[in-house]
């Protein structure tokens, strides 16, 4: 079977799921542009693409938008090539140009979303966007939030269930590290003894890490953040105004490494005011933490169960944050990695693939 998927550039776990889907399909996968500018150099570290690809050649614009009418030429061309047409979005001008003509010329397509949040917005906003969201085929969405998001936009189709994961099953720690053995290693990394919280995120208003780094003004634990963004600066002014000492700023690191800083902290903590999914949650349990998570982050309500491999808060409830992250390190590790046992890559292939050959 022949399947052309559509995504906005090559993250780095998108092409893992593209190249195990290669192994079932004849894949293509067409980006719109090369890179995010809101993403360092070092986030693309993807280097075997084991699947057919283009990039397009115009219409890259601000840190992830796309206007050319490169990929509507291209799907009128060759749309009779291809069992299923996928897109993985459907908000950049170029994005919206594919399907106004493939819903005008009655050429099918499948959505298969990340995510999603509702949020106000104008009337003619959600007009346009039901237009689009609603002439899929079928949709593939990552949970029962998404669902939500999905049928508030007039999805009136079939939508299917796939596990969204960005971490592979030996990615995941067999067991949790005990006291002595986190020592250790925060010796190897040069980090601080005592509870150590580590968050990993874009330095953006959005992370809302200003909210993150004020609740540690009120604790005695230590805070790693990690990552890299135009707040960085606000950041460290923050910091040095308010004297604080437990909160350490460490730049963007590549996946091996940040893996090895998440097994040595205590716990990982994201107080972001929208995330229409957000993998750090998954990536954390797999490394044996328990998340502490703002209800606005979409993969965090989806995955964590309260009290049980981490915690829910509200953004509003500062007095709440901070009772949640004095206990955070009490949470059970082995019931994160259990989570993550059961979110991983093999099985966002696997129900990817029965989802394409059900409905093909």
């Amino acid at each position: 079977m022949k399947i052309l998927i559509v995504f906005n550039h090559p993250a780095p776990y998108k092409i893992r799921l593209f190249n195990e889907l290669a192994k079932y399909f004849d894949l293509e996968v067409i980006f719109e542009r090369e890179k995010a500018t809101n993403r360092p150099d070092s986030f693309y570290d993807a280097k075997d693409f084991n699947f057919k690809y283009s990039i397009l050649e115009k219409g890259a614009f601000g840190e992830e938008n796309s206007n050319t009418n490169e990929l509507r030429k291209i799907i009128k061309q060759r749309h009779n090539e291809f069992d299923v047409i996928i897109m993985n979005g459907y908000a950049t001008p170029t994005e919206l140009r594919a399907i106004h003509y493939m819903n005008k010329h009655q050429i099918p397509y499948v959505l298969y979303i990340n995510g999603g949040l509702i949020k106000k917005e104008s009337s003619l906003k959600k007009w346009l966007k039901t237009k689009f969201i609603s002439s899929a085929k079928y949709y593939f969405s990552p949970c029962e939030q998404a669902d939500e998001y999905l049928a508030y936009y007039g999805a009136k189709n079939k939508i299917f269930h796939y596990v969204y994961s960005t971490i592979y099953e030996r990615d995941i720690v067999e067991r949790p590290l005990s006291k002595e053995e986190k020592l250790q290693l925060r010796k190897q990394l040069g980090l601080p003894e005592g509870d150590l919280y580590i968050s990993a995120s874009q330095f953006i208003k959005r992370k809302n890490n200003t909210q993150l780094i004020d609740c540690f003004k009120h604790t005695s634990a230590t805070l790693l953040l990690v990552g890299e963004g135009n707040q960085k600066e606000e950041y460290e002014r923050i910091i040095k105004e308010s004297g604080q000492t437990n909160v350490i700023i460490k730049p963007f690191e590549k996946r091996h490494n940040l893996f090895e800083l998440m097994k040595a902290c205590d716990g990982f903590i994201t107080l972001s005011t929208e995330d229409i999914y957000g993998h750090t949650t998954n990536e954390a349990f797999a490394m044996g933490l328990p998340v502490l998570s703002s209800n606005k982050v979409v993969g965090s309500r989806h995955l964590i169960k309260d009290g049980v491999n981490g915690y829910l808060v509200d953004l509003s409830n500062n007095d709440d944050i901070i009772d949640k992250i004095n206990i955070l390190k009490n949470i059970d590790p082995r019931e994160a990695i259990k989570t993550a046992r059961e979110n991983t890559i093999e099985l966002m292939v696997k129900t990817t693939v029965d989802i394409i050959n059900k409905v093909k």
